[in-house]
């Protein structure tokens, strides 16, 4: 089934929850427009599946690992398991998206396997961040084994899962050769990891009162470190992320529960609701009220 998300939930790591009915055969397949999302922005997030993406229309900018990159129409990306990672639109025309996010064992199988240990390991353990494919003729295999996983969680006819595990198996490969020319990855970014603790912080407490010395408190950092790691991997001041957090989680509970707009507002950490719906439209264009008619209006493509 292909999902038309416009809401991205995530845990108190800052990784990104998955349904659970994608368990037996653990893949997502998603198409939408990045500006179907809050502030035309897919939040920084993370997860320990492999991801594959590709912008079909419009054009966007990316931060993963703590580097900016540009996609437009036609462009895809690899994003490798654990990579922190975000999406915004840049162009004012639908910015429309393809992506699967799945976990590596449907192309490496069992643990320890041939097909684990000399293809899918090496790219999980030492492959790069993420990878960037364009028109370029090189990287043409991407694309078409793409579009055979696409049409074949489309159709969803029996048997689809063996083509879509064939074609990520080659885009896996692929990848694999690709990463053969670049330095290997580091897995043990200190840094990454101290954000991902202090994500970790800023979620669990989004309710109360938080300061830049407690987010950095959490990751034993001081409060000037803290500022240079969230200039690095988010590009945000930390209390600008806050406030963009409190409003992403609000968003998400306007459109997912039925909850009176002033319990979400002080659920979400601001102690004035007029405060909140000031803040919320400045982010979003549409006042909490605005933003959750419109949202129960608007059904999904299919």
């Amino acid at each position: 089934m292909i999902r038309n998300p416009n809401f991205i939930q995530i845990d108190r790591d800052g990784k990104e929850l998955q349904e659970q009915n994608t368990r037996l055969f653990n893949l997502t397949a998603n198409h939408g427009d990045i500006h179907q999302y809050v502030a035309d922005c897919i939040p920084a997030h993370w997860h320990r599946e492999l991801e594959i993406f590709l912008l079909l229309e419009g054009s966007a900018k990316l931060q993963i690992d703590g580097q900016v990159c540009s996609a437009d129409a036609g462009d895809g990306y690899f994003i490798n398991t654990g990579v922190l990672h975000s999406f915004t639109g840049t162009a004012a025309s639908p910015c429309i998206f393809r992506s699967f996010v799945f976990d590596s064992s449907i192309v490496g199988g069992a643990s320890g396997s041939v097909f684990d240990v000399s293809y899918v390991r090496p790219v999980l353990e030492t492959g790069p961040s993420f990878l960037k494919f364009s028109g370029l003729p090189e990287d043409a295999p991407y694309f078409h084994q793409f579009g055979r996983a696409f049409a074949a969680c489309k159709d969803e006819k029996p048997g689809y899962e063996f083509k879509v595990r064939n074609a990520l198996s080659e885009i896996l490969l692929f990848i694999k050769d690709r990463s053969l020319l670049l330095p290997p990855r580091d897995m043990a970014a200190i840094p990454e990891l101290r954000v991902k603790q202090m994500l970790a912080y800023i979620d669990g407490n989004l309710g109360g009162p938080m300061t830049v010395k407690d987010i950095a408190d959490a990751a034993s950092v001081c409060p000037r470190e803290c500022q240079r790691i969230f200039h690095r991997y988010l590009h945000y001041r930390p209390m600008e992320f806050v406030q963009r957090r409190r409003i992403f989680t609000a968003a998400g509970l306007l459109t997912s529960t039925a909850s009176p707009i002033t319990e979400i507002a002080l659920s979400c950490g601001f102690q004035s609701p007029s405060y909140f719906s000031k803040q919320f439209k400045l982010l979003t264009g549409r006042t909490p009220g605005e933003y959750r008619a419109a949202a129960q209006t608007n059904l999904p493509e299919t």
